[in-house]
């Protein structure tokens, strides 16, 4: 059962299995120890009848050693043959007569004995041993012999003085018995009294014994877990579902709730004395709080009418801003298209004329060129602000396919290059190997790439580089199209606003090189729109580290 089962147990039916669980525990527990402490008094009185009886036989045994002297003179034959009574024969009769008149056995043992019927079986043999060891005075346990429980009891027999005459020194000669002398010394044990009880009758009693325990412990028990099951009912769970109730009247709404003072105990006065208390302060709570809330209400019908007047108010701003800005797209288009006629036809004339006729001297030859190289700047401006212009409009869409960034390279440095022959700029372009076809756009890919390096040649003087690297991302998702220059760099506090429109590096770098600060923002939202990012590294007087992350699948919308 998992914790949420027994929260939904009744506290009252809790209670009534612990005092279950209690009873059968209690129960188990007493027939246990009242068995054990029934088996011990048994043993005990068993143990102390065995020494009773084994003394009685040992004094049998004692008196006939004692009197042997009396009984040898009239023991002997005209012959002169010993045919009388010894201590042996008489303790072994009394003994059997014993066994045949009782459930007990009797029996003298030893090893080596003169009578095989005295030879001993294992328990008795290590009864024995432990004697001449020294380790016990007696020896017994409780065990089964012929499928019957029987109480077993050995007790030692110790050679006395009257015993040396027929077991005594030396070994080996013979005794008036007949038999050899075992070469005793006074103190030796001689043997042992083994006495074999059954156990039948006590143990009748034992479980009659535990019986009535268990039966007037059951009672008692019983009893006391009744009147504490009686109390707990009284004196927590009534109480308790009072309380209950109470606090279901609360939950319908009824906050006029009152606990009477109870007889059950002074906690139980106590909780109902803070549940009145707290009924009484909801009651308060609730009231001020319907104040409350009717005014909040006011307030917050108030408040919307102000925000809804407001929101009008931002509605038609931001009409008017959008109107306003497809304006401003609209005008910028529309006079980048007529810019871009013209410019175009400079362009053409200046090329035209250049092939149809030469220079008639230098000043018109740097003339020609200056005429040509700022059109062509002017339009890169045009085509920027117009492209521009199309992004707020959102009018540019991505043109997904798989492209080679080592074709586009090809294409950045066939324009590249002669920029660079033209101001003695050291240009090389390296591909990796490893990578991978990607898909992207291939001109806003390319735009990008040629911006980059367009405007590292613009601010890198003659005999810099300039240096384009495409590589694997080590990640493996990426590619990294790095741009490098030795150029005059950017300033640390300008880094972070190059890629902003209409912003260059700082007043006298506008001055000397033409822009109009579209160029890195452009790049920016085109390597964005494919989900990438570019960022730069540079440092003053040493160059710059451009860098495009271009995913291997761009974004599409």
């Amino acid at each position: 059962m998992n914790v949420r089962g027994l929260g939904n147990i009744r506290l009252k039916t809790k209670f009534g299995l612990l005092i279950g669980l209690l009873v059968v525990v209690s129960l188990v527990a007493n027939i246990g120890w009242t068995s054990m402490n029934a088996r011990a008094q048994m043993e005990n009185e068993l143990r102390e009848k065995g020494q009773v009886l084994a003394q009685q036989m040992d004094a049998v045994w004692e008196f006939m050693a004692s009197n042997q002297d009396r009984l040898e003179q009239i023991s002997y034959t005209s012959e002169g043959v010993y045919q009388g009574l010894h201590c042996a024969i008489v303790g072994r009769s009394i003994g059997a007569l014993f066994t045949s008149q009782s459930t007990y056995s009797t029996k003298f043992v030893n090893f080596n004995p003169r009578n095989a019927a005295d030879e001993p079986d294992d328990f008795e043999a290590a009864a024995l041993t432990a004697f001449n060891e020294g380790s016990t005075g007696e020896y017994y346990e409780i065990a089964t012999v012929n499928g019957e429980e029987v109480f077993r009891y050995v007790a030692p027999m110790r050679i006395e003085a009257n015993c040396l005459e027929c077991h005594g020194e030396p070994a080996g000669e013979i005794d008036v018995t007949g038999f050899p002398k075992e070469g005793w010394k006074l103190g030796d044990v001689g043997g042992a009294i083994s006495l074999l009880m059954p156990l039948d009758v006590y143990a009748e009693s034992e479980r009659a014994s535990v019986v009535q325990d268990v039966i007037f412990f059951s009672g008692m028990l019983v009893v006391c877990l009744l009147v504490v099951y009686l109390a707990l009912t009284y004196l927590v769970t009534r109480p308790l579902a009072r309380i209950q109730r109470g606090v279901e009247s609360i939950q319908q709404g009824n906050l006029d709730v009152h606990f009477a003072y109870s007889q059950s105990s002074r906690e139980m006065n106590d909780l109902m004395r803070e549940f009145n208390a707290m009924a009484a302060e909801l009651s308060d709570s609730y009231e001020h709080l319907e104040t409350q809330v009717a005014d909040r209400t006011e307030q917050l019908a108030r408040t919307n009418e102000v925000l809804e007047r407001q929101r009008a108010q931002l509605e038609e701003v931001n009409r008017r801003l959008r109107e306003d800005n497809q304006y401003k797209s609209d005008f910028l288009a529309m006079m980048s298209h007529e810019l871009r006629t013209p410019l175009t036809s400079i362009i053409a004339f200046a090329e035209l004329l250049n092939s149809e006729s030469a220079p008639a001297n230098e000043m018109e030859a740097e003339t020609r060129r200056e005429i040509e190289a700022n059109s062509r700047a002017l339009l890169l401006m045009i085509n920027d602000i117009l492209e521009m212009s199309r992004l707020d409009a959102g009018r540019t869409e991505m043109t997904v396919e798989v492209i080679d960034l080592g074709d586009m390279a090809g294409m950045v440095c066939d324009v590249v290059r002669p920029l660079a022959q033209r101001n003695g700029i050291e240009f090389t372009c390296t591909i990796a190997p490893d990578v991978p076809l990607v898909r992207a756009d291939f001109e806003k890919v390319r735009h990008v790439v040629e911006n980059l390096c367009g405007n590292a040649m613009k601010f890198t003087p003659a005999g810099g580089s300039v240096r384009l690297d495409i590589e694997c991302a080590p990640e493996g998702d990426e590619v990294l199209i790095h741009v490098t220059d030795t150029g005059i760099g950017i300033a640390e506090r300008d880094q972070r606003r190059i890629f902003e429109r209409f912003v260059q590096a700082d007043s006298s770098v506008s001055r000397q090189y033409s822009g109009t600060g579209l160029g890195l923002a452009l790049a920016k939202e085109y390597v964005e729109m494919h989900g990438g990012s570019i960022g730069v590294e540079s440092e003053l007087g040493r160059g710059s580290v451009f860098t495009v992350r271009l995913p291997i699948r761009a974004k599409e919308a």
